[in-house]
C-alpha cells in the first residue's frame, strides 16, 4: 500500500467499482484486501461492499472514502450501455451516461494504479483488447482494458477449445445467454454459479482468466515498486545455462578416461 496509509498492510488494497454483484471480485480477493463499491452491493464474495454511487462527475458528492486513503489498484467497470451493440440497435445511446471519466478521477485521486473495462468501441485510452479466443474459451466475449501499466495482447488462438473438442466457431455468445445454463456460463468463465444469477455472470463477469492475466501483469509492477523484486534472480535462460552446465560435466567426466 501506498504512503498515507496503515503501512503494517500486509496485503495489496484493491478498490472495485461499480460492481453490485462484485464477481471479479473472486479473483481479486486472492491478491488482496478489496472494497467493492455499487449502489446495490450485494453480500456476495469476501470483498467489503460499500453503499455508493461511483458515477461522480458533475456531482457534489464523492466515495465515502477518506482523501488520504491509496489503494495499489483499482478495477472499474463503468456501464457500457453507450456503447453497447444492442443500444445502437435498438436504442439511443445519447441517453446513456458517459461514466468513464468518472472512472479516472477516482482511480486518479485514489489508486496507484487501475484498470478500467467496457466494450471496445468505448473510448477508452489506448486499451488493451481480450478475448476469449486468447485464452481457449468456447466464448468471444471481446473486451476491452484501459490500464495504468503496460498489458501486452496474448497471441489469438486459431480455434476454440469448446464442449466438442476444438472448433473455429464459439459454442455461444452473451447475446444469447439462455442457450446454456448459468452453471455452464460460470464453469467457461470460471467462477462459482452460486449466488450470480445467470443474466450477469453471463453478460456482464469479467472472465476471471482475464482478471488473472491483468493482475499477473499489475503485481510485476507492484512488486517492483514495493522492492519485492530487489535481487530476484534472472531464470529466462534457466534451461539453455543448465543445458551448457550438464554438457560441461559429462565432458569433463570423459576426460577422466582419456
Amino acid at each position: 500500500m501506498s504512503s498515507g496509509t496503515n503501512t503494517t498492510q500486509e496485503e495489496p488494497l484493491i478498490l472495485h467499482c461499480f460492481a453490485d454483484y462484485g464477481t471479479e471480485s473472486e479473483v481479486l480477493s486472492d491478491f488482496g484486501n478489496v472494497l467493492r463499491v455499487g449502489i446495490n452491493p450485494k453480500e456476495t464474495n469476501e470483498s467489503t461492499p460499500i453503499r455508493a454511487d461511483a458515477h461522480i462527475e458533475n456531482k457534489d458528492w464523492g466515495l465515502p472514502i477518506k482523501d488520504d486513503v491509496k489503494f495499489d489498484l483499482g478495477v472499474f467497470h463503468p456501464v457500457c450501455s453507450r456503447w453497447a451493440a444492442t443500444t445502437s440497435i435498438s436504442g439511443n445511446p445519447d441517453e446513456h451516461e458517459n461514466m468513464i471519466p468518472s472512472a479516472r478521477m477516482i482511480a486518479e485521486k485514489y489508486c496507484d494504479h487501475h484498470i478500467i473495462e467496457n466494450v471496445p468501441r468505448a473510448p477508452l485510452n489506448n486499451p488493451t483488447v481480450l478475448n476469449g479466443r486468447m485464452f481457449g474459451m468456447p466464448i468471444e466475449y471481446e473486451r476491452a482494458f484501459e490500464t495504468s501499466f503496460k498489458v501486452p495482447a496474448p497471441p489469438r488462438e486459431r480455434q476454440f477449445l469448446t464442449t466438442d473438442g476444438l472448433s473455429d466457431k464459439a459454442e455461444t455468445s452473451s447475446f444469447f445467454f439462455s442457450e446454456r445454463s448459468r452453471e455452464w456460463w460460470a464453469a467457461v468463465k470460471n467462477y462459482p454459479p452460486s449466488p450470480y444469477p445467470k443474466n450477469h455472470i453471463a453478460k456482464n463477469a469479467i472472465p476471471a482468466p482475464f482478471i488473472y492475466y491483468l493482475v499477473r501483469l499489475w503485481l510485476m509492477v507492484y512488486e517492483n515498486e514495493q522492492g519485492i523484486s530487489d535481487g530476484r534472480v534472472d531464470y529466462t535462460d534457466y534451461n539453455e545455462r543448465m543445458d551448457t552446465k550438464r554438457k560441461t560435466e559429462s565432458n569433463r567426466q570423459l576426460d577422466e578416461f582419456r
